[in-house]
């Protein structure tokens, strides 16, 4: 099956299995641009992470938006670009993706580099929303949909709980994504954080981001979008949400799993019944 896979969908399906399910579900002939923009999303989601200073971060990012607006403007041949990279440009190549969309992405996209956290909850929606939301737009467009105000609240859950999920991450390398509102109003200590030290303060904040998450995904819910692809993630997101309630909201508990097989089950129920 690897040989027949695209290298985005490749890389996908090694560092994202459930996005790569999700991606099996779009229409055949577009399941490659579905994992070629859940590639940049990858890709420019962990910059930050892969260099050791924010500037180089930014170097990073800018090269991904002279790749855009490169194959936007017709300045950059798809055929000039290799492996990956050159599926991400045959992808915007169809032009079925408003560059609009990639803007306002890269403009939030770079508060990563800033390094601090949001200032209250609505800041850090606000940025959740203009990464993952559009993100998801984005991935609409690429499989043939016109983008749904529910895949902006399908993804915006999604960067929240790629937040949650990556508590740990963000503990050893001392760099938090908190809002520093909710830090304030549940007393977090930031040095016990940082040692890797589970409270019921963490868990109290952690379940106010559980709560974002399920409001976004009831919403989206009553948009009577098209059941698609991007819209199949809520399987993987309530899927973790319930297992993170099992565990008492402990974003460090090793015991909260992958779930991978109920996952598989769930998912392949909902595309059968056209839900999400």
């Amino acid at each position: 099956m690897t040989s027949q896979l695209s290298l985005c969908a490749q890389e996908i399906r090694k560092n994202d299995h459930d996005h790569f399910l999700c991606g099996l579900f779009a229409p055949q002939d577009r399941q490659n641009d579905f994992f070629a923009i859940q590639f940049f999303y990858t890709e420019t989601l962990r910059i930050r992470d892969a260099v050791s200073e924010a500037q180089l971060g930014l170097i990073r990012l800018q090269w991904w938006r002279d790749l855009v607006d490169g194959i936007y403007s017709g300045q950059r041949s798809t055929e000039a670009e290799n492996g990956t990279h050159q599926e991400f440009a045959q992808t915007l190549a169809r032009g079925t993706i408003d560059q609009a969309l990639f803007d306002r992405y890269f403009n939030a996209r770079s508060f990563d580099m800033e390094d601090r956290p949001h200032d209250d909850l609505a800041a850090l929606l606000r940025y959740c929303e203009a990464t993952g939301g559009l993100i998801a737009q984005i991935k609409e467009a690429a499989i043939g949909y016109k983008p749904h105000e529910a895949a902006l609240k399908i993804g915006t859950a999604n960067a929240i709980c790629y937040i949650i999920r990556t508590l740990a991450h963000q503990s050893r390398i001392a760099r938090s994504k908190l809002p520093l509102s909710l830090i304030k109003k549940h007393n977090l200590d930031m040095n016990g954080f940082y040692k890797f030290e589970s409270s019921p303060e963490l868990k109290n904040i952690v379940k106010e981001l559980v709560d974002e998450m399920e409001r976004l995904i009831a919403q989206a819910r009553t948009e009577g979008a098209t059941p698609n692809a991007v819209l199949l993630n809520t399987v993987s997101l309530e899927d973790y949400l319930k297992r993170l309630k099992k565990v008492d909201y402990d974003p460090f508990n090793p015991h909260i799993g992958q779930g991978r097989l109920s996952k598989q089950i769930k998912l392949a129920f909902k595309a059968w019944r056209n839900r999400y």
